[in-house]
């Protein structure tokens, strides 16, 4: 199964280097704009102290109990770990996690949502990026919790709820009492109906000009699957696929269309 997935990752990265395109040739308006001014802006933002608890993790022999309920990651759950393997698995490289704080910041957001906190270094970073919005963070691994609490508290990021539980449900309670969400990134349970039932559910209580960002879409055959019929909802007038992360915008202003772009 890995040797699978391993094959059938790479099919799926020279097909989007192929076709992937660039700001030649976008007649959107609003895609160019994004292209160019956002996901291009490869610089900003960049955040030494969190950079510097990311190696910390990395060089961590720590062992912990990877309780994880999903498949984020392509560790087994239940299993015990240590603190630098789960850290260089589950974490997203600094030019990724760059681009989805710009990505976030650029739609001036309010409330935050993010399903899956690991150790808290993309959380941290959204958060900073963006300190007049609440950044709410689902994780279901009670390790993992601690762990992203203290280096939050340390890193003196007050902007940050961490709510504990198995998403399936903390969500829907979390919704029924927060029905106006700015930007949602997923990166959770990587399987085919929790994740299309994650963004259904989100997709109802995002706000005018959201933006849901979709990680992994070609982590596996279920996540791209997912990705492509998520990408069908007449809702969402806008996708993006960047390979790592696919991008669903609503009320754009323009006729449904979608993107495949390098990055």
């Amino acid at each position: 199964m890995k040797i699978f997935s391993i094959i059938y990752r790479f099919y799926e990265f020279l097909k989007h280097y192929i076709v992937g395109g660039n700001e030649h040739g976008l007649h959107s308006p609003f895609v160019y704009d994004l292209y160019t001014k956002t996901i291009q802006d490869h610089d900003w933002p960049f955040y030494e102290s969190i950079e510097q608890h990311y190696f910390e993790l990395l060089s961590d022999h720590h062992i912990i109990l990877n309780k994880n309920p999903g498949a984020g990651t392509s560790m087994s759950k239940g299993k015990r770990l240590q603190i630098q393997k789960l850290a260089k698995h589950s974490i997203k490289q600094l030019p990724w996690r760059k681009l989805i704080c710009r990505l976030v910041e650029e739609r001036k957001p309010k409330v935050i949502v993010e399903l899956g906190t690991s150790f808290g270094i993309t959380t941290a970073y959204i958060a900073c990026t963006c300190p007049d919005a609440t950044v709410y963070s689902f994780e279901a691994n009670p390790t993992l919790v601690e762990s992203a609490k203290e280096f939050f508290s340390k890193s003196g990021i007050t902007n940050i709820e961490i709510i504990e539980g198995n998403i399936d449900e903390t969500l829907p309670a979390f919704l029924e009492t927060h029905p106006n969400i700015d930007v949602a990134y997923i990166d959770a349970n990587h399987r085919f109906r929790p994740t299309i039932k994650y963004v259904e559910r989100i997709m109802e209580c995002v706000s005018w000009k959201g933006l849901i960002i979709l990680d992994d879409i070609y982590w596996s055959y279920e996540m791209t699957k997912a990705w492509r019929a998520l990408s069908e909802k007449k809702e969402i007038t806008v996708s993006i696929d960047l390979w790592q992360i696919g991008l669903f915008y609503f009320h754009t202003g323009q006729v449904k269309e979608d993107f495949k772009l390098r990055f």
